[in-house]
């Protein structure tokens, strides 16, 4: 299965300085999953399959990745927060750590989805304007040019 970035791209980007999380942790079908759902949509498949095929590195590299690294965080995060063990589902705690409040772990997430939506937002913005950069780029197709996710509120066009 082919993607665009490494599990290990996915920590360097989405983990920030102090959070340890192993590159096990993140999967290379996660990744995939989340460029099926978040990228793809935006960067149509003509592009995706170019991007996939190493073409336009930049882009890649600035816009494409670290929305994908939020992505799959995003996604990976509530598995994070707990465990399944030989007795079921357990919350993971140590000697100098204590599990995180059910608030706290919402208010994570409420936050990774923005910084995942505003990341996505970033790309898209990028894409239109540099169109001519990317032909295999199709404005008409591109899902934020439809739907947009603004505030908790969903706008089509």
């Amino acid at each position: 299965m082919k993607s665009l970035i490494t599990p290990q791209k996915v920590v360097e980007l989405a983990f920030g300085d102090g959070e340890y999380v192993a590159d096990s942790a993140v999967s290379v079908a996660d990744i995939a999953s989340a460029e099926f759902c978040h990228i793809r949509p935006i960067v149509g498949k003509e592009l995706y399959e170019r991007l996939l095929d190493n073409a336009y590195p930049e882009l890649v590299e600035e816009y494409v990745a670290p929305a994908i690294a939020m992505a799959v965080r995003t996604m990976i995060q509530p598995a994070l927060n707990v465990r399944t063990g030989q007795t079921g589902l357990v919350m993971p705690s140590t000697a100098h750590a204590s599990t995180a409040s059910t608030a706290a772990s919402e208010a994570l997430l409420c936050s990774l989805r923005q910084r995942r939506q505003r990341l996505l937002a970033r790309l898209a913005c990028h894409l239109k304007e540099n169109a001519e950069r990317y032909p295999e780029y199709d404005a008409a197709n591109d899902i934020t040019n439809k739907c947009r996710i603004d505030g908790g509120f969903i706008q089509i066009r």
